[in-house]
């Protein structure tokens, strides 16, 4: 006698956020996705076990580029070999106090939608997040998915790892960083969030960081944003 083939969840949710909400609003608002709470390797929703989607606050967004969380994120769903996509979700209010300046943003956003090929969407509030899920899961159905991107995997010649090749990444969208300089500035602090906090003096002191350079570095991470 054959098994009845278990029909899977077309949304699945990381338990991280069984809290926010989203199985609840999607309840109300359609009866044709069903859902699950599992632990996901890689982002916070999979939709049809095609897409990947990693969910973010706008304060925690900015958090996470001080930490290279973020890219780390990134780099997982790209080289997870589905599609992927970051939701980034509330209003202008919950970054008025950050001191992150908004070419460091824009550097950020372009590394994650032009570099790694995850693609960036806007959301108002919880309840629009909810919808976005639910019309990516009916477009999904409806359309065939392309190919996901292939990350660039090495700097020729130069061998490093593959956190190394993430912070340098993030670091190639400063103006006239490349991959010798980047290299550099994380030997000599290590971190992201340390090359970020460092003054123009101690830029200086990084081999091929002239004062010039320094200044435009140190003025492009403290504009107000």
């Amino acid at each position: 006698m054959n098994q009845p083939i278990e029909k899977k969840a077309d949304l699945k949710i990381d338990f991280r956020e069984q809290r926010s909400g989203i199985v609840e609003i999607i309840g109300k608002l359609t009866d044709q996705l069903t859902s699950e709470m599992v632990t996901l390797p890689t982002g916070d929703y999979l939709i049809g076990d095609k897409i990947i989607v990693e969910r973010k606050t706008l304060s925690d967004f900015l958090n996470s580029i001080k930490n290279g969380r973020i890219f780390q994120q990134a780099f997982r769903i790209a080289q997870s070999g589905k599609n992927g996509l970051i939701i980034l979700e509330g209003d202008k209010s919950m970054v008025d106090s950050s001191s992150m300046s908004r070419n460091a943003v824009q550097g950020a956003l372009i590394h994650l939608t032009v570099f790694i090929g995850i693609p960036v969407i806007r959301s108002i509030n919880i309840q629009e997040t909810a919808t976005l899920l639910i019309d990516i899961f009916h477009q999904c159905q409806q359309n065939e998915l392309p190919r996901q991107k292939q990350i660039i995997s090495r700097s020729p010649g130069i061998r490093i790892n593959k956190k190394q090749r993430q912070k340098l990444f993030l670091l190639q969208n400063l103006p006239g960083i490349g991959t010798i300089k980047g290299l550099a500035l994380l030997r000599s602090f290590s971190t992201i969030e340390n090359i970020m906090n460092a003054s123009q003096t101690d830029l200086t002191k990084v081999r091929g960081i002239g004062s010039k350079l320094a200044k435009q570095i140190f003025t492009i991470l403290h504009e107000p944003f």
